[in-house]
């Protein structure tokens, strides 16, 4: 039986339009939650956090998970100092707070993460990331390819390989170089999910400045077909510790 995640990146505030309101009422009508990922960018820290604190995270059931999802850059551009990535992790997570939004799951802008970001992720609370697309052909900071396709701990000089962090990495659904984001139309995607139909978790991303509506409520409705359960991305780390942990010796 599949185990869904849909996770949305928030980042509306910064688009023209935003497609929160509907993606709230398919949710709702289907029952189904999701991991809100309320992007964060130095170039305007708080305008995403402010656009869903006073005009969604109300309407948004609880039953839902707010998550935190962080460009590292700054008026410069691209950020790859240590110091300066730690530091806007602080700063995401601080901003979040502040509107009373603790988060425990993540994502990189661009699936930027690195080695030394964990630590940081770790230490501000982050229990679970979705920020790898293994053998993706979207390549524009970090290359994926040969990266694990089921949740797993990574190293702490190596991403890409199994180790003791202990953040859980749960990656985005790929296929045949394509990773799960439904703005590709639920058509293109079909090849995806069937594919990943076997896979412990198929964590899949919508952008709320892009209507995927239709094919959100397509994508639900063939995974209910097929006996899905749908989660959040801390819950479903959550069942994975339950169903990996090590049998504690009477």
């Amino acid at each position: 039986m599949p185990n869904v995640v849909f996770t949305v990146d928030c980042e509306g505030a910064h688009h023209d339009r935003c497609y929160t309101r509907d993606y709230i009422r398919v949710f709702e009508e289907e029952f189904v939650p999701s991991t809100w990922l309320i992007h964060v960018s130095m170039k305007d820290p708080s305008a995403n956090t402010n656009l869903y604190y006073h005009e969604f995270v109300h309407k948004i059931p609880s039953w839902h998970e707010m998550g935190m999802k962080v460009n590292f850059e700054n008026e410069r551009g691209y950020v790859d100092d240590e110091k300066e990535r730690g530091n806007i992790i602080w700063i995401a997570k601080d901003t979040l707070k502040s509107h009373m939004i603790k988060c425990t799951s993540f994502r990189a802008g661009a699936f930027a993460l690195v080695p030394s970001d964990v630590k940081y992720l770790e230490e501000g609370g982050i229990l679970v990331d979705s920020s790898i697309v293994p053998d993706a052909s979207y390549k524009m900071f970090v290359n994926w390819e040969g990266a694990p396709h089921e949740p797993y701990h990574s190293a702490c000089d190596n991403l890409h390989r199994e180790g003791g962090n202990r953040i859980l990495h749960v990656p985005i659904a790929t296929h045949d170089g394509q990773h799960g984001y439904l703005d590709a139309g639920f058509a293109a995607l079909e090849p995806l999910f069937a594919a990943n139909l076997s896979r412990e978790v198929i964590c899949l991303g919508l952008r709320d400045y892009y209507d995927s509506v239709d094919d959100l409520r397509k994508t639900i409705r063939y995974f209910r077909h097929k006996g899905a359960h749908f989660t959040t991305l801390t819950q479903a780390a959550s069942e994975h510790y339950e169903h990996h942990a090590p049998v504690a010796s009477v």
